[in-house]
């Protein structure tokens, strides 16, 4: 039975994040490349991950690479379709559900998008995914981001936050499952704590964890080597 990687983007981005990163190396398997920034009609992060496994070849097992809400689709798909998902790279994203405070701020994005314009909103949003120091060397990457993901479905963001602010804890599914997890995370990632990624994985052999020092949130931008090596060193 054949594998291929597929790919799944993050919030505020759609499938170019991926073509960014995945031309730079010599991958081992195909890739699928998934774009789920324009869906509206999907109601949790479940839905997401039913419609896209609708879609990939049948007789065909898979290697999820998901970048932060890529990651939380990744778990629902890992967990719905245990017998044909082989590994998950959780790439700066988490099982965790949202805190009451983080609710309360997926809940404001909710807000601002029902009232301004999605460049609006990607202003002051991108910079926040990177590190300090890469964000002030780097003003022209995250400019063209800034201008290019102004064309996203404000629908498809509202939808997306809905889906992310209601999302399940996927701790039980580390615990149980056969499926090997990769979690690649960034030291100075203000939006994933890594210390709770470290305490979920103690006493799990089969899951890994490697930290990318000094980066940020968007480590396929700010450490495109160490994250390809990173990945191609769990699958092999």
């Amino acid at each position: 039975m054949p594998t291929k990687f597929v790919f799944l983007h993050g919030f505020g981005e759609d499938q170019r994040v991926w073509s960014d990163f995945l031309p730079l190396f010599s991958w081992p398997f195909e890739s699928i490349v998934v774009d789920y920034s324009t869906w509206t009609d999907c109601t949790d992060i479940q839905d997401y991950a039913s419609r896209i496994m609708s879609n990939l070849p049948l007789n065909t097992k898979f290697i999820l690479v998901g970048h932060s809400m890529g990651g939380y689709v990744a778990l629902a798909m890992a967990e719905q379709f245990e017998n044909v998902i082989d590994q998950v790279i959780m790439l700066h994203s988490s099982p965790f559900s949202d805190t009451d405070e983080k609710k309360s701020g997926r809940q404001r994005t909710i807000d601002f998008l029902k009232k301004y314009p999605v460049k609006d909103f990607l202003g002051p949003f991108v910079p926040n995914l990177f590190a300090p120091k890469f964000a002030e060397t780097h003003l022209e990457l995250l400019k063209n981001l800034i201008v290019r993901y102004q064309t996203i479905s404000k629908d498809g963001l509202i939808a997306s936050t809905y889906a992310m602010k209601n999302r399940s804890n996927y701790e039980w599914f580390l615990a149980k499952t056969r499926i090997p997890f990769l979690f690649i995370h960034g030291s100075e990632d203000a939006l994933i704590s890594t210390d709770l990624i470290k305490e979920v994985l103690q006493d799990k052999a089969q899951h890994k964890l490697v930290i990318l020092q000094g980066v940020g949130h968007q480590g396929q931008y700010e450490a495109p080597d160490a994250c390809f090596e990173a990945i191609k060193a769990f699958i092999e």
